[in-house]
């Protein structure tokens, strides 16, 4: 497994892809910073950021580590790989681990804002927000991954985007939040006291509530593992 996953990241070096996971936070800061600047710049960064740009972006790496083997038939990996679920498998663990990396370089960036103009968002709260943002979109990676490989790039892509964003800005703060694509705009509003539509939360509302947290959580979680062991079946019986 570990030659596996060695392989599909050495793949990555001078694609789009990997070019995406620096790119995405700070065109997300880019556009905060000229249309709000100064104090504003962290809160609407992360508006930015959680309901269009990182939907949009990781969708497009999931995406595109699939229909780079796709398009090449794979590259015989069926016939030397007994075990195809490790290949899938593979490309579910190194698009996690590029989601994660691009949270973490919002993170830093977002910090060192706060630091040259004004904190809005205090670190621990901006670094739990990014942790949580990682967590709660990781779910999508099986899915996207497999809408993809019957499908296709655009098609996907913009699924993705018409369910992160509508489900955010229409569901998250609704009894049913708790519907997977609304789950990170509804926690932000908790962590970093922002709503779906890029307003500050009202003084009183939305206390920090550490169950509703772990809700969406553990609901993102499961999904995660569901999702994985579901399609890594489904893709154990593809032929070239």
């Amino acid at each position: 497994m570990n030659k596996i996953l060695q392989s599909e990241h050495l793949k990555q070096k001078h694609t789009f892809q990997k070019k995406l996971i620096y790119l995405a936070p700070l065109v997300s800061i880019a556009i905060a910073f000229v249309l709000m600047g100064g104090y504003y710049i962290q809160k609407s960064a992360y508006n930015w950021w959680y309901t269009l740009i990182l939907p949009g972006s990781f969708t497009m790496i999931c995406s595109f580590i699939i229909s780079n083997d796709r398009k090449r038939k794979f590259n015989g990996l069926f016939s030397v790989i007994v075990d195809k679920q490790k290949i899938w498998y593979s490309k579910i663990i190194i698009s996690t681990m590029y989601l994660g990396l691009s949270c973490l370089v919002f993170f830093v960036v977002i910090t060192i804002m706060g630091f040259i103009f004004e904190t809005a968002i205090q670190v621990q709260n901006s670094l739990l927000a990014s942790t949580i943002l990682f967590i709660t979109f990781s779910w999508q990676i099986p899915v996207l991954m497999y809408l993809t490989m019957k499908f296709s790039t655009g098609f996907t892509i913009i699924i993705s985007i018409l369910c992160n964003f509508l489900g955010g800005i229409l569901l998250a703060l609704t009894p049913i939040w708790w519907i997977p694509f609304a789950i990170p705009s509804k926690l932000m509003c908790y962590i970093i006291r922002v709503m779906p539509n890029g307003l500050s939360v009202e003084a009183g509302a939305y206390p920090f509530d550490i169950k509703v947290i772990l809700i969406g959580v553990l609901v993102t979680i499961t999904l995660y593992i569901v999702t994985s062991y579901l399609t890594a079946k489904w893709f154990e019986k593809q032929e070239v």
